[in-house]
């Protein structure tokens, strides 16, 4: 399989990620992946699986697989970040079709995770995306308040139904951020096929709704552990993403999550 490795320099975006917790990288596709993600992702749409489900399609042969294991995103990803390695997680699709009109609620990821430290998520746009069909937003620096979330289900279009763990205290509550919305320096780009946002895991974030009536917005997501995560499964409520092999402490890689980047 052809691999087309991925060669975008982001060394010149390591202090804005480092402060704002996002940066958007244009063109970080190339037209080899852009048309196979999208196929790929037509074929794991008609599964017809609930919005949120259709994740950690890399642990199967294929295209996802492919990518995520060879295409030199995870270089990318250890490049932006300062790390000497990246450590494959889990890869996601969003695919908000016309007609969605549901907001993905405020959220940050890592409090899910059974993760301690530095995770990276990227998220490439296989289609045009701009504010009437979901364009992604994000607080820029909320990555640094040092909160954790609480993390919540959601019904079948991202819309928040209960929080998980309620109780548990080392979660903190979630703000209305978007009744507040005026008090934050709320951040969000239209992107281009192939344009890629690369985001902290604990940075607070959302998307719109698609209000469009013939517009899809498809997303592909890979997250990643870099320099310095480790395990700990008391961290996250995500029960498929526990690893019998590692401990608490352990460092983030395994058979389960590979290092797919190792510099030197």
């Amino acid at each position: 399989m052809k691999s087309d490795i991925l060669t975008k320099d982001v060394k010149d975006l390591q202090d804005e990620y480092r402060k704002d917790g996002v940066v958007l990288i244009r063109n970080a596709l190339t037209p080899y992946w852009l048309t196979a993600l999208r196929e790929a992702i037509e074929l794991q749409v008609a599964k017809k699986k609930r919005y949120f489900d259709n994740r950690n399609m890399r642990m199967e042969s294929g295209i996802f697989q492919e990518f995520c294991l060879n295409s030199g995103v995870g270089r990318m990803v250890a490049d932006l970040n300062k790390s000497n390695c990246a450590m494959l997680v889990f890869d996601q699709m969003f695919v908000k079709e016309a007609g969605t009109k549901t907001r993905t609620g405020w959220h940050t990821d890592q409090p899910y995770w059974p993760i301690v430290g530095p995770i990276m998520t990227t998220w490439i746009a296989l289609d045009h995306v701009d504010d009437d069909n979901g364009a992604l937003e994000f607080i820029p620096g909320s990555h640094t308040w040092g909160k954790k979330y609480h993390p919540f289900i959601t019904d079948q279009l991202g819309s928040f139904v209960k929080y998980m763990k309620p109780d548990d205290p080392q979660y903190d509550d979630m703000p209305d951020f978007e009744a507040d919305r005026d008090k934050y320096d709320i951040k969000s780009w239209a992107m281009e096929p192939g344009d890629l946002l690369a985001f902290d895991g604990f940075i607070v974030h959302s998307a719109k709704g698609n209000r469009t009536s013939t517009r899809r917005r498809r997303g592909y997501a890979v997250r990643f552990a870099t320099q310095g995560a480790t395990y700990d499964p008391s961290q996250g409520v995500a029960e498929w993403l526990e690893d019998s092999s590692l401990r608490p402490g352990d460092p983030f890689a395994s058979q389960k999550f590979p290092v797919i980047f190792q510099s030197g």
